[in-house]
């Protein structure tokens, strides 16, 4: 009887750990375009710009190498007169003196009280900087917050209601429906230089390297300049690419189910290394239409109400969710991740997928487009 009984015992542990699942994160690559807030048509897509560089600027480069450097992603540059205009204007970087700074460093006994004190000494110096970007372009109007809509009201009524304007015509202001928007330049900076014991070191440091101290500020302030402005057009109007690595749960099993999931992911790894930001990706999707199926499968193969079962259900409907996120099915990704929320194993990440997919048609809607792989117009 003892015998049966640690045979029993043996079986049952021995089934335990045979329904035991795995699943381990997987990673492979992927490129794509973060979309443009305004949508131009394909055809349109041309941009100019100029460059004008004033005061100091005029010695740390010249006009048309920085120009060189204005770039509207996947967008053709034309000598004038785009679709997008820009211009660039630094005007000028001056120096506004320099003065000495002390920092005095304390050193305290444990019941708080100071036993030495040492004094550090730097020199401070100030620029400031003036200059401005102009991007003419179709700029999608904001919606009038409520504080607007209020202020327009009672700007009418006071119009409906002075007896000396009741009949005459009076203008709206049209600034906020010019095509475009502006971005400004002008500050102040300041450089600090390395700490000294005594203020004379400190003073002899800056007259010796004021020179490059300054050059140093005047090359951060026109390459800062110029990244702003890169940023802000192509948030705007560029088809930036970007490379990411996505994760895909796989059965980590030297079963039958683990051997058929590797060869899975190394088919998507290798199916998504060709993926290109700037390229259709018809073929992809054709190709992995396969993977598709046999990930499908598992929803109707691993049907239990126990842990295991669930968690089989749940790299399926995770993987597949991904995979339709990185084919730009959102749609289909949100179906996906719904049923892995209802599958009642790690909520968390189906509810993170909706997020991402709602965020993949919304930059759809702005950019009129249901690809984040456009081609550049050359």
């Amino acid at each position: 009887m003892k015998k049966i009984t640690i045979f029993v015992l043996f079986l049952s542990v021995f089934c335990a750990r045979a329904q035991k699942v795995d699943l381990d994160r997987f990673y492979f690559g992927v490129n794509y375009q973060i979309l443009p807030k305004e949508h131009v048509p394909f055809e349109k897509r041309t941009y100019s710009s100029k460059v004008k560089l004033g005061g100091a600027l005029q010695v740390y480069a010249s006009p048309s190498s920085i120009n060189e450097k204005i770039n509207v992603i996947g967008w053709k540059k034309v000598e004038e007169n785009g679709t997008v205009d820009i211009e660039f204007n630094l005007e000028d970087f001056v120096d506004k003196g320099a003065s000495t700074v002390m920092r005095t460093e304390e050193q305290k006994d444990k019941d708080g009280r100071v036993i030495s004190r040492k004094d550090f000494y730097a020199v401070v110096s100030k620029y400031t900087t003036r200059g401005y970007a102009k991007i003419k372009g179709p700029v999608t109007p904001t919606q009038a917050t409520d504080k607007q809509v209020e202020e327009e009201k009672a700007k009418q009524a006071a119009v409906a209601t002075n007896r000396f304007l009741k009949n005459a015509v009076v203008k709206k202001d049209s600034s906020a429906a010019k095509e475009g928007f502006n971005i400004g330049f002008n500050g102040e900076l300041e450089f600090k230089t390395k700490e000294f014991a005594d203020s004379q070191s400190a003073v002899k440091d800056f007259n010796i390297n004021k020179t490059a101290y300054r050059d140093k500020m005047l090359r951060e302030f026109a390459d800062n300049s110029l990244n702003t402005l890169s940023y802000n057009i192509n948030t705007t109007y560029g088809f930036k690419p970007k490379s990411d690595n996505e994760i895909l749960w796989i059965l980590d099993a030297k079963n039958e189910e683990g051997k058929t999931q590797i060869e899975a992911i190394q088919a998507v790894k290798a199916l998504f290394a060709g993926m290109k930001a700037d390229e259709p990706i018809d073929d992809l999707k054709s190709n992995m239409q396969p993977l598709i199926e046999y990930f499908d499968s598992l929803k109707t193969k691993y049907t239990e109400d126990n842990k295991p079962s669930r968690k089989m259900r749940y790299s399926a409907y995770y993987n597949l969710a991904v995979i339709y996120l990185m084919l730009d099915q959102p749609e289909k990704a949100i179906a996906e991740s719904e049923k892995l929320i209802a599958n009642d194993y790690d909520k968390s990440d189906g509810k993170a997928m909706i997020e991402k997919a709602n965020k993949l048609i919304a930059s759809f809607k702005a950019a009129k487009t249901n690809t984040t792989h456009n081609p550049a117009l050359k």
